[in-house]
């Protein structure tokens, strides 16, 4: 290997003949770096530093965007959840409805547009029966008989009649008066 004082000399030597600068004399001989490498990493180093600023920046905005999405997904769906448990309710009341229109309508609205004859029924069921004309049961008693009159079936107990009707999606069952 050669030493560093002739690297020295013939560095010297070729800068003084104008065959290299001191920044290639030491280039050629893999010595130490030059100013105008500094010049050229320096310059790339602050290249790398605003790429990675604006990556950063970009980023952001792009985690920004994510979180506004996703909150408005959010807010889309509470939206749909209560507009469609509003239908729900809607619909369940009509259904309410059409069912006590239909057991009037079943029963000519004999209910509602007597309520003389009404009292009178009262009373005489609950001298005939245990069971009091009007009242609803969930279950019924042990030993009924499925009975259709005028197209309607009812549940014949001993000297007790019940009428089925819907509250939701379970049965009950009316004491009525005996069909004719």
């Amino acid at each position: 290997m050669y030493s560093k004082k002739f690297l020295m000399t013939a560095s010297a030597a070729l800068i003084a003949a104008g065959v290299a600068t001191a920044a290639g004399a030491f280039q050629v001989r893999g010595g130490a770096q030059t100013s105008v490498n500094a010049a050229n990493r320096q310059s790339a180093h602050e290249t790398n530093v605003t790429t990675r600023q604006a990556n950063r920046t970009a980023r952001a905005g792009d985690r920004q965007n994510t979180m506004q999405q996703a909150s408005s997904n959010r807010a889309n769906a509470a939206t749909n959840i209560s507009s469609n448990r509003a239908n729900a309710a809607t619909n369940i009341s009509n259904n309410r409805a059409n069912v006590a229109n239909n057991y009037n309508d079943n029963h000519g609205g004999w209910y509602n547009d007597h309520p003389v004859a009404t009292a009178a029924a009262v009373t005489t069921a609950v001298v005939g029966t245990a069971a009091v004309v009007g009242s609803i049961v969930r279950s019924l008693p042990p030993s009924c008989s499925a009975m259709m009159v005028g197209g309607v079936t009812y549940q014949q107990c001993g000297s007790t009649w019940y009428q089925p009707q819907y509250a939701g999606t379970t049965v009950q069952y009316v004491v009525v008066n005996p069909p004719h």
